[in-house]
């Protein structure tokens, strides 16, 4: 089944479909009740149930051949990326804005390409605490940078990527698994990449995912639940509803985020997922956590944009 990245129309209603989810005519997706089995079953998967020795050690290379099981220990070895590699990061421009450095950046990925981002740097020596933005399907890394410019007014430092891809459209089973281990990869190197700034307090991590980077961003959290401070995942569902991605769905790993806090902001209005489904992804996560609807659609509104900043100076500031 191919991974839907399709945008279609039908009069006044745009669909948007997140990643791996199913989408009918209606804007409803099939991501199913939020229960999921920790199984893959992918045509190209090895027909023995034990784990290969490939996985046991090492950087596993792409495209990944999985077995039908995955437990915790053996997906975070895949997420594995070999740390050697040099950031390189190479400054193409900088602006101010409201006593605000924009760093327009390029630096070289765990995959060994280069790619874009946005470092967005309050006045001041610092170090500040850092939070990385992801934005949703058909987005950019600018997506966000209203909203870290006044982050950065609040003392909090921004990274804003690109969703990294190894493949635009996976066609397959074990192409949409490769396509989300290789985004781990390259997401953890980008949180790595803040970690290293100057600027930065290591200590004081935090991630915002939104929509599709709300989707990853619930795995990623789950990885990265010892370093980050605070996930804020923004307009998610719990699993992608397919089963060969179970392993890699938000609600199994959901249960990892802590002891990073994880907040999720819905709108009541938002027709992909339904509240049961929302409810079942923060009831798998331990505390801290907080769940907070808004009077909105998918894009929610001006309260979840305050709270967010709110929520992000507070968990980041200088203790």
């Amino acid at each position: 089944m191919a991974i839907i990245r399709a945008r279609v129309r039908s009069g006044a209603i745009e669909i948007l479909a997140l990643g791996a989810m199913v989408v009918s005519a209606s804007g409803c997706s099939n991501a199913g009740s939020g229960t999921a089995a920790n199984t893959v079953e992918s045509p190209s998967a090895p027909s023995a149930s034990g784990v290969p020795e490939s996985i046991r050690s090492g950087v596993i290379p792409l495209p990944t051949d999985l077995p039908l099981s995955i437990d915790y220990e053996d997906a975070m070895r895949l997420f594995e990326y070999d740390r050697a590699r040099a950031f390189d990061l190479v400054e193409k421009s900088v602006r101010d804005k409201d006593g605000v450095a924009i760093h327009d950046i390029t630096y070289v990925q765990a995959s060994g390409s280069r790619t874009q981002a946005y470092l967005v740097v309050p006045p001041g020596a610092g170090p500040f605490g850092g939070v990385m933005y992801l934005h949703g399907a058909y987005g950019g890394s600018s997506d966000f940078l209203d909203e870290a410019v006044d982050l950065a007014n609040h003392g909090v430092v921004s990274l804003l990527i690109n969703q990294p891809e190894w493949k635009l459209d996976p066609s397959t089973h074990a192409e949409a698994v490769t396509e989300i281990v290789f985004e781990m990869r390259e997401l953890r190197r980008s949180l790595d990449l803040l970690a290293s700034r100057p600027e930065v307090d290591p200590d004081r991590l935090g991630f915002v995912g939104f929509s599709f980077g709300a989707i990853r961003g619930g795995t990623f959290a789950g990885i990265e639940g010892k370093r980050l401070k605070i996930a804020i995942l923004m307009s998610t569902p719990p699993s992608y509803g397919l089963s060969y991605m179970a392993p890699f769905d938000p609600i199994v790993w959901a249960q990892h985020v802590s002891p990073a806090a994880l907040y999720v902001q819905e709108g009541t209005q938002d027709g992909w997922f339904t509240h049961a489904e929302v409810e079942s992804l923060v009831a798998a996560a331990q505390e801290p956590k907080k769940l907070a609807w808004y009077e909105a659609g998918h894009g929610l509104n001006k309260n979840a944009y305050d709270d967010r900043l709110g929520w992000l100076e507070t968990a980041l500031r200088d203790t």
